[in-house]
């Protein structure tokens, strides 16, 4: 039973520092996320995905040679609202 507790608590916050990337102003391409987060290409793009069916808009930036993701200050700010209120 700890185990589900620990592994739990290793995934909120490893979700949080890639929305910690993804917030930034510059944005993040795959490559500095598997780098920052030492995650497979199919994780990062697996937790994408999880982050965009709970609501958060994430942007994509294809004017470079890599695509960049980006979440929106207006956006984050809306996202953890509606988190907050799932909690009560």
């Amino acid at each position: 039973m700890r185990l589900s507790k620990t592994k739990t608590a290793a995934s909120k916050s490893k979700k949080a520092r890639l929305e910690g990337l993804l917030g930034r102003p510059r944005s993040a391409t795959v490559g500095q996320l598997q780098k920052a987060l030492d995650w497979q290409l199919y994780t990062i793009r697996a937790a994408i995905s999880c982050l965009r069916k709970d609501g958060t808009e994430i942007t994509v930036d294809r004017s470079g040679k890599t695509p960049a993701y980006r979440i929106d200050a207006v956006t984050r700010a809306g996202a953890e609202g509606h988190r907050r209120m799932e909690e009560l």
